[in-house]
């Protein structure tokens, strides 16, 4: 099979989106063949449709389906980079930024970018006015000899857990036991973001159930949202941090009012690295 693929890297967390139609029930194998090293190699892969909804319709934008079905607030904003690349008839723009509204898989609503260009014609800035969490909880977990407090931000699409990781050794192992003892298989999609407060740093470890793809993504827009409700909601205050992950850096800005956070957004580098046909 032949198929139109763009790869993209925001902030090295590898996306491929596939631009052919082709039936969801095949998504899942398409993916995992297209994710290998033998192929083009990818973190994720999306696949671009035409809109579903309504308002989607309206607006003649896109539809982003991820392989399993998932948010991802990268891959998202990666499309809307995508678009202001290829000229996509009836952006909106607003002195030098391009405005893009997409439906997303895992998204009730639609999502908006702000798309910024760069002197080189495939690199951008694209940020996300991200979906806010639908539940948060907090929990401990009894790991080796001590207990380690877990805070769960349940967003649309996908579900993160946000664990401070200073003691952790074997962070793989420490996954296994978390999974089986949370029974997490029932969840189409979760993250498991290792923090270190004193370097800012993230490291996001994400699995999809439907490819059974297990990642430690280079960077995570959704576990960094996460991130973000969890701190600003500690504070009670607005929020703007530069978050560290092992790709580079994502800005995060998370908006509290009159009691509880009204608006997050994520801001970084998309750089739009190949684009032509693949075999599988």
């Amino acid at each position: 099979m032949e198929l139109s693929f763009i790869k993209i890297s925001p902030v090295e967390n590898m996306t491929v989106f596939i631009k052919d139609n082709l039936p969801r029930r095949i998504h899942k194998d398409v993916a995992k063949e297209i994710m290998q090293y033998g192929n083009i190699y990818a973190e994720q892969v999306g696949f671009i449709e035409t809109p579903v909804s309504e308002e989607g319709k309206k607006k003649e934008t896109l539809r982003l389906q991820m392989m399993g079905g998932e948010f991802c607030g990268n891959a998202a904003r990666s499309l809307a980079a995508y678009m202001v690349y290829s000229s996509y008839p009836g952006l909106n723009k607003i002195e030098d930024k391009y405005l893009v509204e997409l439906e997303v898989s895992g998204a009730k609503e639609m999502v908006s970018c702000e798309v910024l260009p760069t002197q080189k014609s495939n690199e951008f800035y694209s940020k996300i006015n991200m979906p806010l969490p639908v539940s948060t909880d907090e929990f401990k977990f009894n790991y080796e000899n001590g207990s380690l407090n877990i805070v769960k931000v349940e967003l649309p699409g996908i579900t993160h857990f946000i664990i401070a990781c200073d003691g952790i050794k074997d962070k793989q192992d420490f996954f296994i036991k978390f999974k089986s003892e949370l029974n997490l298989d029932e969840l189409d999609a979760f993250g498991l973001m290792f923090y270190e407060a004193h370097k800012n740093f993230l490291e996001p470890l994400v699995y999809v159930r439907e490819t059974e793809s297990l990642f430690w993504e280079r960077s995570c827009v959704s576990g960094t949202t996460a991130l973000a409700y969890a701190l600003s909601y500690d504070k009670k205050e607005n929020l703007s941090i530069e978050v560290n992950e092992p790709g580079g850096k994502l800005l995060v800005e998370a908006s509290w009012c009159d009691g509880k956070i009204k608006s997050i957004k994520l801001d970084g580098k998309v750089t739009i690295v190949a684009e032509g046909t693949l075999h599988i």
